[in-house]
């Protein structure tokens, strides 16, 4: 099977990672943004304006630095293993970053996640189509359903800017769980 996988949240923790950015970059305490549960991906409207402004002063820098999730490596690899290609497929685009291929190179193999595509698009269902991915793994749910629309086998990684969020989609939360939905979806595939 081919395999799409975000980054983002579904193998890194960028979420809790960026938030010190985040309050140093629009001046405010921490505490807030961890009492709101506010980071990178669901700034409010009035801190939306300088998103942009954000991301080039700090993405190329810290990205790569960004902890990745317990075991991710680990059950991607199995994952390889099983014959499964992994194509990683994630929204950074020239709009946030310097150059978003060497800012993910680096912080991919800085984790050893072993892949066999690399893929920065923000329009991941166009990608799923054209790549032909069988399985797509993502935290956000408007890319699984839009993915899931085109009759793609989907699986929303649980994380903190999704865990409120209604949804039918199949819902996982650690690698290791990811790893045997995927050895039943082989089998069933077979």
């Amino acid at each position: 099977m081919r395999i799409g996988i975000d980054i983002d949240d579904t193998m890194a923790d960028t979420f809790d990672y960026l938030m010190p950015y985040i309050a140093e970059f629009y001046n405010i305490d921490i505490q807030y943004l961890k009492n709101n549960n506010i980071s990178y991906s669901n700034l409010p409207e009035d801190m939306k304006k300088r998103e942009l402004e954000f991301a080039k002063q700090y993405y190329d820098r810290v990205i790569p630095n960004t902890p990745f999730k317990p075991d991710v490596a680990e059950y991607i690899d199995k994952i390889k293993d099983l014959g499964n290609e992994i194509i990683i497929i994630t929204a950074r685009n020239k709009t946030l970053y310097t150059d978003e291929y060497k800012t993910t190179i680096k912080e991919l193999e800085k984790h050893n996640i072993h892949y066999d595509k690399l893929i920065c698009d923000f329009d991941k269902a166009k990608v799923c189509k054209n790549e032909k991915i069988d399985v797509f793994i993502d935290d956000s749910i408007a890319n699984c359903s839009k993915v899931n629309a085109l009759g793609i086998e989907t699986i929303v990684f649980n994380s903190k800017s999704n865990m409120k969020d209604e949804t039918n989609l199949c819902r996982i939360d650690n690698w290791k769980d990811i790893y045997n939905k995927v050895i039943s979806l082989n089998e069933k595939n077979l």
